[in-house]
């Protein structure tokens, strides 16, 4: 079968106008990276691939949210730190106090050291996280959760518990409210007493004369109580620490599987490619040779 002058040219021009497209196609995968560039390549490894894509993007914000947990709980914790030790100067000033012998002048210098550290503990109680948010003071965390008034200490914040998600359907407190923390650490009879109205019974009852006999049972009730919000603050640590370790595995087998479905090959790409071009040349070149014959010409 004899082909034609006018079909062989327009056979060559077809070839390798095919070659140039899967040329540009090649170049498009390596320059990406991805062998899946539109949903038409492999409609369901494309809508698989999208559907990691968004999980990695899901667990990348986890991956935020934890980091923020962290954040607000390690500061907690430094915090409970610092107030539990303050409670337990407070208890053993308490036992001094209760001591007979004390005179007024040593009966003042404890009320004095307890006013003071009721002072730190207002201000631990006003700490701010990073982004200047009232750390204790629940919803309302726009304003200092702890005032001083004529009365004592009044609590300006609310019950509410900040949470954050961490994983699928997993939540946690990023942080207690100073409700639970401060005003109700004692509870004398059916009665919840803040720290700072234990510590104002304390220093009036000093500088009146003898301890409240109620006061040492609600400071060893405080020290109890903070130990366990300290414990509180640390499980929900843990808890984040567990839930990132579980993400990263997560994020790391997941990209591994999404590599495997849209990931291209760039070594055979390189080798395709080579060879593609080199194809192409040698076919321009016998096709330019071809072409500048005189009966071919004369046929055109």
């Amino acid at each position: 079968m004899q082909i034609g002058t006018k079909q062989f040219y327009q056979s060559q021009i077809t070839s390798m106008a095919d070659l140039q497209t899967k040329i540009g196609r090649i170049q498009e995968e390596v320059s990406s990276g991805k062998k899946l560039l539109a949903p038409s390549d492999d409609p369901g490894a494309y809508t698989v691939a999208n559907r990691l894509d968004q999980s990695i993007s899901a667990m990348n914000q986890y991956g935020r949210n934890i980091g923020m947990a962290k954040s607000r709980l390690a500061q907690e914790d430094a915090v409970l730190s610092s107030v539990s030790s303050i409670v337990i100067r407070l208890n053993e000033l308490g036992i001094q106090g209760a001591n007979g012998t004390n005179d007024s002048i040593a009966r003042g210098a404890i009320a004095e050291e307890m006013d003071q550290l009721s002072q730190q503990l207002i201000a631990l109680g006003n700490s701010v996280d990073a982004n200047g948010d009232y750390l204790f003071a629940g919803y309302k965390s726009g304003r200092p959760p702890f005032v001083s008034t004529v009365d004592g200490v009044s609590y300006q914040g609310d019950t509410g518990r900040k949470e954050v998600e961490i994983a699928q359907g997993v939540s946690t407190p990023t942080s207690s409210n100073g409700l639970e923390l401060f005003m109700n650490v004692s509870r004398q009879g059916s009665e919840s007493t803040s720290i700072f109205d234990v510590i104002k019974s304390a220093v009036t009852s000093l500088k009146e004369g003898q301890l409240s006999s109620d006061v040492l049972p609600s400071l060893k009730d405080a020290v109890g109580h903070f130990s366990t919000y300290q414990a509180i603050c640390g499980s929900r640590l843990q808890k984040v620490e567990t839930a990132e370790t579980t993400r990263q595995s997560l994020v790391l087998n997941t990209k591994a599987t999404l590599s495997i479905i849209q990931d291209a090959d760039l070594t055979e790409l390189a080798s395709d490619l080579q060879q593609k071009s080199l194809t192409l040349q040698a076919a321009q070149s016998v096709f330019a040779k071809i072409s500048q014959l005189t009966l071919f010409n004369f046929m055109k």
